[in-house]
């Protein structure tokens, strides 16, 4: 099968954009020369480089699989080459076996879980650890108002603590501190009561983190 067969090429500058995290996406890549950078959005204007993809590489297959937005942007490193296949020249060779569409899609979902726990892995403190996620939590179910927000989420932290790796036991500890400062009301589910309180303790952790180094 040749380049022509399963998609177009496109050229990259370095430092150009190639689409950012919660992008539509409706392409995959393959990195025929160059490099291309994969950020993730940690706090508004605050990014963390994820990996440097080189050439050989493929990218952007979950969004292209299952139509939720880019989980991270893509950023050429050096001055890149790309193959884009359009996702329906894609889904047609995959459908052609049922097998392969069912591996790939399982690959898939097992791919973006693990995107999603290296973000939070990558914060050292476990009490911002679990600030970060319990605020992206709240601004997903958030209807606007940033106010009074049910996450869903059990108090007990059993959920939590196997998606960002700790102990039901800690989680338990850290909601009650928010609940004492009234940031979060303890229910069936863990409420929000306030997504820019809970930001602003999440700014204090991080300058007391400072201070005791």
């Amino acid at each position: 099968m040749s380049e022509k067969d399963i998609g177009y090429e496109r050229s990259l500058n370095a430092g150009e954009t190639l689409f950012r995290e919660g992008d539509k996406g409706d392409e995959m890549y393959l990195i025929k020369t160059g490099k291309i950078k994969i950020v993730k959005e940690m706090d508004p204007g605050e990014e963390k480089t994820l990996a440097v993809l080189e050439a050989g590489s493929f990218f952007g297959e979950m969004a292209v699989l299952d139509k939720r937005p880019r989980s991270a942007s893509a950023i050429a490193e050096t001055d890149t080459e790309l193959i884009i296949v359009d996702r329906g020249v894609f889904l047609r060779k995959v459908n052609e076996n049922p097998f392969i569409k069912y591996i790939i899609s399982t690959l898939s979902d097992r791919l973006r879980k693990t995107d999603n726990m290296l973000k939070y892995f990558s914060v050292h403190n476990e009490r911002i650890r679990f600030i970060q996620y319990l605020r992206d939590r709240g601004k997903r179910n958030d209807s606007g108002t940033g106010e009074f927000i049910d996450t869903g989420l059990d108090p007990q932290g059993k959920e939590v603590a196997n998606m960002i790796g700790l102990t039901p036991n800690k989680i338990k500890d850290y909601l009650d501190k928010l609940a004492k400062y009234n940031i979060v009301e303890l229910r069936d589910t863990i409420i929000i009561n306030s997504l820019e309180r809970l930001k602003k303790y999440q700014e204090f952790i991080s300058l007391q983190e400072e201070f005791e180094r």
